[in-house]
């Protein structure tokens, strides 16, 4: 027996395509960032392929990186920047 349509959009599972990958589907072509509404097995094998993740997993990501915070102190005409993240800026030497 066929399901009918209310029931597919039940069962539908959202997808973000993920950075410099595209993907064509039913016809359409979706590019970066762009949600798209796949089945449950659509959505496992993309996610399993590397092009998509799921709506939910790339806003609990967001909310894992927020919070992050700087401070500036300026004294004796020089500034110190610290930050509760992790270093990625390299001194001229080139250390971190």
């Amino acid at each position: 027996m066929a399901k009918d349509k209310t029931t597919e959009a039940a069962d539908a599972v959202t997808v973000v395509v993920l950075k410099g990958k595209s993907v064509r589907h039913d016809g359409e072509k979706y590019t970066q960032n762009t949600r798209i509404e796949l089945s449950p097995n659509d959505a496992e094998r993309l996610i399993a392929s590397g092009f998509v993740k799921t709506l939910d997993s790339v806003k609990e990501e967001m909310e894992a990186a927020s919070g992050q915070e700087v401070s500036i102190i300026k004294a004796d005409g020089q500034a110190m920047i610290t930050s509760d993240a992790p270093s990625v800026v390299k001194s001229e030497s080139g250390e971190a």
